[in-house]
This record gives structure tokens, C-alpha cells and sequence, in this order.
């Protein structure tokens, strides 16, 4: 089904196949790929529809009127199977790749790229210049600052003692290296320039440019020394 909203304004281009809801809006350059929901109302208000209307005939003309709408910047690439709630503002330069999740509230800075499959739940801040590999799924509230990269299968929690309405949020500092399948626990802070090895389990403060690995992580060296590891490993090549 192909729907945009009268309230939304479209300065991209549009692939049919797509739902555009509320008063989004989407700049100039970007492409909207098929099979793509921008501006779907959060869980809250659905959950309000359900407990006042005896019938729905028409939910698509429903969903648009309770959307707030998003906005996409330019030259902006939104994928086939991607979904964006409303509420959610998406920068200039950004990139998704195929079936990707982004509650509400979240908010994705410039020239960052998000991987396949990638689940952001909500009230998330990711900075600028941020590459995000598949899989990955960060939790509500988590902050994401400039220049991390996020390898592929990574989890970020932000319950203690799940289940709970007591939510800590990871924070990810600027330059930070997570590594494939690396767990962080909540309430975590993950230092500047800091280096988190495939399959860490974090579950406390990692200092900034640290190096840490292992069940749980612990710290190994540097950043020095692995950038100096790093530097003679690429001579080889």
C-alpha cells in the first residue's frame, strides 16, 4: 500500500509501496526506498486507540491522524523494510540499511550509518559521523556521541534487574570502538577513544583510551599500544 499523508511534505523522492504519516518531513535528495513507515505513532497512543474504538475501518487515515510526524534532512538514504516513528528527527548524510527500527524521540546527527537489521528503541541520541553495523540493538535513552563504531550483534542494555521502570542508560563516548557481539550492561559509561573487544561483557565504566576484553571485560593495555598493534598489522596487507 502506498500512502502520503496531505500533511506531510516530501521534497525527496519517494519510492510507491511506502506509508508517510502525519506531518513528516522529508528534504531534498533523499531517497525513500519501498516498503518504508515514517512517522508511526508510538506505542502509547495505539494502546489509547485500541481502549476507544469499538471498530476500525480505515486504521492507515487513524494512524496518520494520531502521527506527529518525523523529519528526514537531505540526501538521506531510508532503505527497504526501515521504520520510523514519529517524533524522530534524521539529519543530513545519514544512511540505513534494510529493515531497520527507530523508535520515537530518537534523534541521528550527521553523515552516520546505521546497519541492517538494527534495532534503536527509542529516546536515543546518536552523534555525528557514527557507523553502526548490523544487528545491533540499542536500548531507550542510550547515548551515542560522535564518531563510534558499533560492530555487528553488539547489545546495549539499560535495566539492571529487568524486569523494572528503574531504566540506566548507556552512554558511549566519543571515538569509542565496540566490538562484534560485545553486551554492555546498564547504567555503563564507555570512555573517549576507548577500544571494547568482539564478545566483551561490559559491566562497568571503561576508562577512556583503554582497551578491554574478555567475560567480564577487563583492561589490557592502551590505546598506544593498539594503535601500534593496529599499524603493523595493516603493513602486511
Amino acid at each position: 500500500m502506498n500512502y502520503v499523508s496531505s500533511k506531510a511534505i516530501i521534497r525527496g523522492y519517494v519510492s510507491p509501496f511506502t506509508l508517510i504519516l502525519g506531518p513528516s518531513i522529508i528534504d531534498e535528495y533523499s531517497i525513500v526506498d519501498s516498503n518504508v513507515i515514517i512517522g508511526y505513532p508510538e506505542r502509547r497512543k495505539i494502546m489509547n486507540l485500541l481502549s476507544h474504538v469499538s471498530e476500525i475501518k480505515n486504521l492507515i487515515s487513524i494512524l496518520d491522524n494520531l502521527s506527529s510526524g518525523s523529519r528526514i534532512g537531505s540526501r538521506v538514504i531510508i532503505r527497504a523494510g526501515v521504520t520510523i516513528y514519529e517524533n524522530t528527527e534524521i539529519s543530513n548524510n545519514v544512511e540505513f540499511g534494510h529493515n531497520v527500527l527507530v523508535r520515537e524521540f530518537s534523534k541521528i546527527n550527521e553523515n552516520s550509518r546505521i546497519g541492517s537489521s538494527t534495532v534503536i528503541d527509542g529516546y536515543v541520541s546518536i552523534g555525528r559521523n557514527v557507523n553502526i553495523q548490523s544487528n545491533v540493538y540499542i536500548s531507550k535513552g542510550t547515548i551515542i556521541e560522535d564518531e563510534v563504531f558499533i560492530g555487528p550483534g553488539v547489545v546495549i542494555m539499560n535495566d539492571k534487574y529487568p524486569p523494572s521502570n528503574k531504566l540506566r542508560p548507556v552512554t558511549i563516548k566519543k571515538g569509542a570502538v565496540i566490538g562484534a557481539g560485545a553486551l554492555i550492561m546498564a547504567g555503563v559509561t564507555v570512555g573517549e577513544y576507548s577500544i571494547i573487544g568482539a564478545g566483551a561483557l561490559i559491566t562497568r565504566d571503561v576508562e577512556a583510551e583503554s582497551v578491554v576484553y574478555g567475560l567480564p571485560a577487563k583492561r589490557v593495555y592502551n590505546l598506544k599500544d593498539y594503535l601500534r598493534k593496529r599499524e603493523s598489522y595493516l603493513k602486511d596487507l
